[in-house]
């Protein structure tokens, strides 16, 4: 979604975000119409869903594929998740197509913030509160996360010995 780091509209200059640290930026009218327009969108068509271990998190919405177009300007807002196509399973059936996100990443910095400003009261935005709640927890206490490695001033991602590789090779002659 290239709109959410756009500068407010009062914002001057190459540097405008950069200089605004503390204000509120607001994206374009426009984004933000098509933001309310696809968390509407997703109200009716959406999933929120999960493994039962916890560890695994979708946000998913399958069409039929006479509505391709809509999925892929979805996709293109979000600038984030896969678009699938499948074949119809049966021969009255049509063709489908979803939208898949499944990277922890593009969930929390995503979806969520999107959801959670334009996703109408309903039943739909219930079972999400649900799968956010199971999500940011996992987040927060479970989720694997690459660590730097300890060597101060170092933050190339540890590999053994809680050492980067650089240092692992110098501290042990590999």
């Amino acid at each position: 979604m290239a709109a959410r780091n756009a500068p407010s509209q009062d914002a001057q200059g190459p540097c405008a975000v950069a200089c605004c640290v503390g204000a509120t930026t607001t994206v374009q009218r426009a984004a933000e119409e098509v933001a309310a327009f696809f968390a509407g969108f997703v109200a009716g068509e959406g999933c929120f869903s999960g493994s039962t271990a916890g560890s695994k998190f979708l946000f998913e919405i399958g069409l039929g594929a006479t509505d391709r177009k809509i999925l892929q300007d979805l996709h293109t807002f979000l600038e984030a998740g896969h678009v699938y196509e499948s074949r119809r399973r049966k021969p009255h059936y049509d063709d489908e197509i979803s939208i898949q996100v499944k990277a922890f990443r593009a969930l929390i910095w995503v979806v969520l913030p999107l959801m959670d400003a334009h996703l109408p009261p309903s039943y739909k935005r219930q079972q999400y509160l649900a799968w956010r709640a199971r999500l940011l927890d996992y987040w927060e206490h479970k989720a694997k996360r690459v660590r730097p490695c300890v060597v101060e001033g170092c933050d190339q991602p540890r590999r053994a010995h809680k050492l980067c590789r650089h240092h692992l090779y110098e501290q042990y002659g590999m």
